[in-house]
C-alpha cells in the first residue's frame, strides 16, 4: 500500500510539475533529503491541501508546496490549529515559512516535527492580509515516534 501511495504522490508531482511549467511557473525546490517523506500541499485561492494530514514525530519530511491560485501566498506550519493571530505574530509562531509563493510557482521545504509537538493538532496555514479568514488553513496531527 505505501508503494502505491509514493508512486500516485510522485505522480502527482510530476503532472503538477508540467502543468506550471507549461504555464511559466517557476520551480524552486530542492531534492528530497535522504529517508524524508514527500509531502505535496496544493494551495488555491483560499484553500490548502495536504496529501498527508498525519504526521510522525521524529520523521523528516520533504514539503513541496504548489501555488495553484491565481494571488500569492505564503505556507506555514503553525504550532496549533484555530489561532486567530495577527500576521505579524503569525510570522514570529510559525515553525516553517515559505514566504511569496507566486501564482503557478512550486517551493519545497525540509521539516521534522519535534517531540514536544507530539499529541498537538499543528496547523498549515496562509496568514497574508485575508486568505486565513477566508479559509486557507488545514489541521494536521503529530503522533509520537
Amino acid at each position: 500500500m505505501k508503494w502505491r501511495s509514493l508512486c500516485s504522490a510522485l505522480l502527482v508531482m510530476l503532472g503538477l510539475t508540467i502543468v506550471l511549467s507549461a504555464c511559466g511557473g517557476g520551480d524552486h525546490t530542492s531534492p528530497a533529503p535522504s529517508g524524508s517523506i514527500t509531502v505535496t500541499v496544493m494551495e488555491t485561492d483560499y484553500k490548502i491541501d495536504s496529501s498527508i494530514k498525519t504526521f510522525k514525530a521524529g520523521q523528516l519530511y520533504h514539503f513541496v508546496v504548489a501555488n495553484n491560485g491565481g494571488l500569492t501566498h505564503e505556507f506555514m506550519i503553525m504550532p496549533k490549529a484555530g489561532s486567530s493571530m495577527h500576521m505579524h505574530d503569525a510570522h514570529d509562531e510559525a515553525l516553517v515559512m515559505l514566504e511569496n509563493i507566486a501564482p503557478g510557482e512550486i517551493k519545497s521545504v525540509d521539516y521534522t516535527f519535534p517531540d514536544a509537538v507530539a499529541g498537538t493538532q499543528p496547523e498549515l496555514s496562509c496568514y497574508l492580509a485575508g486568505h486565513y479568514e477566508a479559509g486557507m488553513k488545514q489541521s494536521v496531527a503529530v503522533e509520537a515516534k
